[in-house]
């Protein structure tokens, strides 16, 4: 294959600007392959909410497609039809574009196996002939254990265990960390197929700032100047644990009053009752003016880690967090909860950063205020964050880690 393109159709059912971790790094991935000349990629992209076709964003190697969604789950045996429609109407979706575009790639690569809509795909594919590689983004969700888990016969005539089955049609499965691989292994995936690689950062964008340039980049994304910023990133919901780190910093507040707190990410896809109960519950502490909520989605994450100094994520679930990997990059000292696709596969409890007992909004307070009076500290880890990020998960290794992989593909 060296002097033959590297042809990819990477399939997701988010397109930007809507959010979605494995979806960004999916993206982002394919802009990096599109900038090389040893490479040729397409996107196929659901346009869920109309988002990307109403945009500034338009590249010649997307090419999306749109069905309507039912927004709300039917009840009773009604849910089984109305997987099944959704199912179909992924496909009607999808073999237009497989089909137009067939000779353009020789791969089918999807970030996430998660939605109906990736692993149709799959079954597409393989009727195309072509190679897929299918990704594990979140435990408990899309992994091949969660996936393939069917407790009462009635399970294998449902919507589910046919997706299980596209699912199983794979030509290898990407495991983002040990974790993950340990999963695999007690799954019935042969482990030949199996190929550890990790999300990456691209080291150059997510880097740390001098203290003038910090405060300038402040001052123009219109936060506060002074004092330390603590920030998330993500999406506003329970999973995300954001309600423990806002009771931690109400907490962390009354001794360390200089201190703020940036929440960065979208409110309007998540449970409205769990955000209007943070936003009263921030009103009623007298935080707002000290707690800040963008509310949408940002294409400048980059930026909002560069003007802050902790970086936390609350998680109770996870696969392989991107957040925590671009805020160490970026040099903050990182604080996760303890679950393993953070504790074993990222951080280092008291090397570059440090973790809490999952749930324990005290015992994360109890971190911040440790933190937060030793200054130094904070730009210890950071230094020693940054390192790890540029030795393990940099863009270079990582489009490496996936190059020889299509090339293996390639030789079957």
């Amino acid at each position: 294959m060296q002097n033959k393109k590297i042809k990819i159709c990477i399939v997701t059912a988010i397109l930007p600007p809507a959010y979605g971790g494995a979806e960004v790094a999916a993206f982002k991935y394919a802009l990096r392959l599109n900038d090389k000349t040893d490479s040729q990629i397409i996107v196929i992209g659901w346009d869920r909410t109309g988002a990307y076709g109403k945009s500034n964003l338009k590249y010649d190697f997307v090419h999306s497609v749109s069905f309507r969604e039912n927004p709300k789950d039917a009840k009773g045996i009604l849910i089984y039809f109305q997987q099944m429609y959704h199912m179909w109407n992924c496909f009607i979706a999808l073999i237009p574009p497989m089909w137009k575009f067939r000779n353009e790639y020789d791969f089918v690569h999807n970030f996430n196996s998660g939605f109906a809509f990736n692993r149709v795909s799959i079954f597409i594919a393989k009727i195309l002939g072509k190679k897929v590689i299918t990704e594990t983004s979140l435990v408990g969700d899309d992994d091949p254990l969660s996936l393939g888990r069917f407790p009462v016969w009635k399970d294998y005539f449902k919507p589910k265990y046919l997706r299980y089955l596209f699912y199983k049609m794979a030509d290898r499965y990407v495991s983002k960390s040990e974790v993950i691989t340990g999963i695999f292994e007690k799954s019935e995936i042969p482990m030949d197929k199996v190929v550890q690689i990790p999300y990456s950062v691209d080291t150059d964008i997510f880097r740390p700032l001098e203290y003038n340039e910090k405060r300038n980049l402040r001052k123009r994304l219109g936060v506060w100047e002074e004092g330390e910023i603590i920030l998330f990133v993500g999406g506003i919901n329970i999973r995300k644990g954001v309600h423990l780190l806002v009771d931690a910093f109400i907490s962390v507040e009354k001794d360390f009053p200089g201190v703020k707190l940036l929440i960065v990410g979208p409110t309007y896809k998540y449970d409205q009752k769990y955000i209007s109960d943070i936003k009263e519950k921030i009103t009623a502490a007298g935080m707002d003016n000290k707690i800040l909520l963008t509310e949408k989605n940002v294409t400048n994450v980059n930026e909002y880690m560069q003007c802050s100094d902790v970086f936390v994520l609350p998680s109770k679930q996870e696969g392989f967090p991107i957040s925590i990997i671009e805020a160490m990059s970026c040099g903050l000292a990182v604080i996760g909860s303890d679950i393993p696709e953070i504790s074993k596969a990222q951080i280092t409890n008291g090397i570059d950063g440090y973790v809490f007992s999952t749930g324990s909004h005290d015992e994360l307070a109890q971190v911040l205020k440790n933190l937060l009076t030793d200054k130094e500290n904070i730009l210890k880890l950071g230094k020693t964050a940054r390192e790890k990020v540029i030795g393990n998960w940099s863009t270079e290794i990582v489009d490496n880690s996936y190059k020889k992989l299509y090339e293996s593909l390639q030789k079957i």
